[in-house]
């Protein structure tokens, strides 16, 4: 019986690594079986050393081809998604005070933090800034609602409102006006070239909370006794997100309707 190069089916190239088989086919299997009588099955007979090499050429580059598969799955498992940052510059944090349903004295830094500012519907501003809740896992939100203040503007005893959310938790607190809580001083410092052509703004303020911030369901409270931070604002965005200060607010209404 004779064997015939030319019947037997060459594998199929489906990537390099399948590439690299079929070239290591075609250059060193085949050169060796042909070194030994590849026309005549008995010509195989007559070649075990050759066939010894060829099994562990083949099972080295087949576990070179795994190695590199596991290299590759592991790289990827190490990209983890980058830490939040505020503000470009290093200079965004938070500091506040909080006792009630939530006993904290929160110092974060531009690292971890986020920080947005947007415009809102109703007017006015709403400043944003969350951070990873080291009690339950979830994230910890203090929303400020600033109503009268205008792009550019710096001012000095202005009402602000007051928001505190446990995402985790689904908690929401809310002074629910202007008249609980006091910036003492804001200021807003152009991010990105001159006002004009930029709207985005670091802001700077710092204030304090007379009355608490109430929960939405249930009867807890939070208060802020002293606050400051640097965040920013975009004027050219709108927070129309209404799940937070805003959606707080009106469900505390619908609830007394009820």
């Amino acid at each position: 019986m004779r064997l015939r190069r030319h019947s037997l089916p060459e594998p199929r190239i489906q990537s390099k690594h399948t590439g690299m088989l079929q070239r290591f086919y075609n250059d060193v299997v085949l050169a060796l079986g042909h070194g030994c009588g590849s026309s005549h099955l008995a010509g195989w007979r007559r070649c075990p050393p050759a066939l010894t090499i060829i099994c562990a050429l083949t099972l080295g580059l087949s576990c070179k081809v795994h190695a590199q598969a596991a290299g590759n799955d592991a790289d990827n498992a190490n990209n983890t998604p980058a830490a939040p940052t505020c503000l470009p510059d290093g200079s965004g944090s938070l500091k506040a005070r909080l006792s009630g349903a939530v006993q904290a004295e929160l110092v974060w830094g531009n690292e971890g933090t986020e920080c947005t500012g947007a415009v809102r519907p109703d007017g006015g501003i709403r400043v944003r800034f969350s951070h990873k809740d080291g009690v339950d896992g979830g994230r910890l939100v203090l929303l400020f609602g600033i109503a009268a203040l205008r792009e550019g503007q710096s001012a000095k005893a202005l009402p602000v409102n007051v928001t505190v959310i446990r995402e985790g938790l689904g908690e929401f607190y809310s002074t629910q006006g202007d008249n609980k809580c006091t910036l003492d001083e804001v200021r807003q410092e152009p991010l990105v070239g001159i006002p004009h052509r930029s709207r985005s703004y670091r802001i700077i303020a710092r204030g304090f909370c007379t009355h608490p911030a109430r929960a939405v369901r249930g009867n807890g409270v939070i208060l802020l006794p002293r606050f400051d931070y640097v965040g920013r604002i975009d004027f050219d965005a709108e927070d129309k997100d209404e799940t937070l200060e805003g959606g707080a607010m009106t469900a505390q209404g619908r609830m007394k309707q009820q």
